[in-house]
């Protein structure tokens, strides 16, 4: 018996969240009830054929599931492909794969044989693969010559084709598939593996797991193609000088010392693929290797200090993780080479401010590349600069000891290590483990979070890489149950007052309450950019620190007139100003928000007492280099790293409402400014 894809999703989702309802199920699967009930009796049928327990339900409704079950979530069966139907998308990426690396002309019979579907699911299949290739400039033809085949250039078509391998490896059994449909042996893709593994030793460097176990297979795919004769023929996009000066384009002779001779052409491609590919540095990279690379990211990070103004700590080590990461990237944006990020669908919620202020702080590195970083990419950054910015200091005495394990890089790594400390403050965690890592670890765990199936005796928990609030409250009800033996929501501080106040004489009640309360429920660690935490415009910028002039007689004195309210009452000290003044003797571009805004400021130990802002307003405008002018400042105190964020956030959007910032430079009182602000 087979699993359908969406009996399938289902059973993964049961697994992952015990104590879903069926309503649930419903909404977020876009089901009605019928259908889940239909799929739940499927995966309950199949789980007989497979010897493993049914999935029953409660007296009060709820799903009841087996702990034997969630083994098989390690289970090599369930990472065959024997028990799947592939959807219609997987089916077309493979088609794709078929087309591009088999030596044999394909018929409609081929694929009916492959695939084990009928004529007209194939006729269909065939045209949603065309549907997928249509942006990379190709076209599916059939000649009875030749039979189906795909016409284009070649470097699309290997785009196309290293697309297709790698959304199936992501489908259930998807390794199990590739084999398959490429006819490749298991001998020839462990040897892959051993040479890669031999490149990662001369390039003193990791591959992520997850492009660890497709490279083989996309390497197989290029040396099909070239032992084709259907070869890169002078890619006029290509810098050879750049490409051939790195140690990836060295490494290349290791993938293919046994080979017949490649062309030049071919091996700068091999090498992209190792150097788009993502790492995981060993000890510290060789940052002088691309010296104008380091210092563009440097500078976005100084534009991100000020434009969010915050001052980063420990910037050398950001800076290190950066470079490991955009390394890639660059040859990823400059070559417009394939990037499959879709399990980023969405980014955290507390990350949207941060993520706003990084796509504004990007322009040294888009310059460099000579190219604008897609969303994609941009996110991967945020990530990194938010996860900087997260305070993970821990005490590991008397805890329980937990591994957060992702295949997805550092990351997204961090994002999920970062969740689960917010989650579990009563749990310390080791810093997150690729899987290779947590294979080879030696240090002592209790409990294991992870993104992928992985076989362990010690409590697991599978989670998605990405949870929004739902989620992670049901995680934690879950990992309460299963560790502590707490249902959270049985518990309450007023009752075992009560029961204390029988037996005991209470000093201080509402001192022991909240003690008890933070015994039961510790504290949980706030989001570093909590948007419920976050202080609004209005709050930081009352009317009474609205200064409305006609004009100022310089920058320097505008700054000292902007300072001025947060200076009486206390926000900020005279050295501030100074700092201030010191920092920015002449306008700088870097401190102003849409060429409408200056928001000059100074790091916190400089004299920053209270969170605050206030505003200047010039009828007549400060003359700019590039002749146009400047009509409002704000001055900011900042005394913690991201507390005014939502306020810097909503600054940047009223500086980039060319209406508002018109009735701002036309206002005749602080009080049309304020309302103004107030929305």
């Amino acid at each position: 018996m087979y699993l359908d894809e969406r009996s399938d999703r289902l059973l993964q989702e049961l697994l992952r969240s015990p104590n879903i309802t069926n309503a649930k199920l419903q909404e977020k699967f876009g089901l009605t009830r019928r259908q889940v009930e239909y799929s739940i009796q499927k995966i309950n049928n199949w789980l007989e054929e497979q010897t493993y327990p049914r999935i029953g339900r409660s007296a009060s409704g709820l799903f009841s599931i087996s702990p034997e079950l969630f083994q098989l979530i390690s289970d090599k069966e369930y990472q065959q492909a024997d028990f799947y139907i592939p959807s219609e998308n997987e089916r077309a990426s493979m088609i794709v794969l078929m087309l591009m690396t088999m030596t044999e002309e394909l018929s409609l019979n081929h694929f009916i044989s492959e695939l084990e579907v009928s004529k007209n699911t194939v006729l269909s299949d065939l045209k949603l693969a065309q549907s997928i290739i249509d942006g990379d400039n190709l076209q599916i033809r059939y000649t009875r010559l030749h039979g189906y085949l795909i016409e284009g250039d070649e470097w699309n078509k290997r785009s196309a084709m290293i697309t297709a391998a790698e959304r199936i490896m992501e489908s259930y059994g998807g390794e199990t598939y590739l084999k398959r449909l490429m006819h490749v042996e298991l001998a020839e893709i462990q040897k892959l593996r051993g040479q890669l593994e031999e490149v990662e030793k001369h390039l003193n460097l990791h591959f992520i797991d997850s492009k660890m176990k497709i490279l083989p297979y996309i390497l197989q795919a290029i040396f099909r193609r070239i032992e084709q004769k259907q070869t890169i023929v002078t890619p006029f996009m290509i810098d050879y000088d750049e490409l051939s000066d790195t140690k990836e384009y060295e490494a290349v002779e290791i993938l293919i010392e046994d080979r017949p001779a490649i062309s030049k052409e071919e091996r700068i491609y091999i090498a992209l693929q190792l150097l788009t590919t993502n790492i995981l540095p060993k000890q510290h990279l060789k940052m002088e290797e691309m010296p104008q690379l380091k210092q563009a990211i440097e500078q976005v990070i100084s534009n991100f200090e000020k434009k969010a103004v915050v001052q980063l700590i420990n910037k050398e080590s950001l800076i290190e993780r950066l470079f490991a990461h955009i390394k890639p990237a660059y040859y990823r944006i400059k070559y417009a080479l394939t990037t499959d990020y879709r399990f980023l669908d969405k980014i955290d919620q507390e990350y949207q401010t941060i993520h706003y202020i990084v796509k504004q702080s990007l322009t040294p590195l888009e310059a460099f590349i000579g190219a604008k970083v897609p969303e994609n990419e941009a996110v991967f950054i945020t990530l990194f600069i938010g996860g900087h910015l997260i305070d993970s200091a821990s005490n590991i005495t008397k805890k329980l000891r937990a591994v957060v394990v992702c295949p997805n890089g550092l990351s997204i790594s961090k994002l999920m290590e970062k969740n689960m400390r917010g989650l579990f403050p009563e749990i310390y965690f080791y810093p997150a483990m690729s899987i290779r890592e947590f294979e080879q670890t030696e240090v002592a765990y209790d409990i294991v979070f992870t993104a992928t199936p992985l076989a362990t005796d010690k409590k697991l928990f599978l989670v998605n890489a990405m949870m929004d609030e739902a989620e992670k409250m049901e995680l934690r009800r879950r990992v309460l149950r299963a560790v502590y033996m707490i249902n959270e929501q049985s518990f309450s501080a007023e009752a075992l007052m009560k029961t204390i106040g029988k037996y005991a004489d209470i000093k201080n009640a509402e001192k022991l309450e909240r003690a008890v309360q933070e015994f039961l429920f510790p504290h949980k660690e706030e989001p570093a950019f909590s948007a419920d935490e976050k202080l609004p415009l209005a709050k930081l910028l009352p009317q009474d620190r609205i200064i409305l002039m006609d004009k100022v007689a310089s920058w320097r004195e505008a700054i000292t007139i902007a300072a001025a309210p947060l200076l009486a009452d206390g926000s900020i000290t005279e050295s501030y100003v100074e700092e201030m003044h010191r920092q920015y003797p002449n306008p700088n571009w870097n401190i102003i928000l849409r060429k409408k805004i200056a928001i000059p400021h100074a790091e916190i130990d400089k004299g920053a007492r209270k969170l605050g802002m206030s505003m200047l307003c010039l009828r007549e405008g400060l003359p700019l280099e590039d002749g146009s002018e400047l009509h409002c400042m704000v001055v900011i105190a900042a005394i913690d790293k991201n507390a005014h964020f939502t306020g810097l956030l909503e600054l940047m959007e009223l500086a980039g409402n060319e209406e508002k910032m018109n009735v701002i430079k036309e206002a005749i009182d602080k009080e049309t400014i304020f309302n103004l602000i107030k929305g």
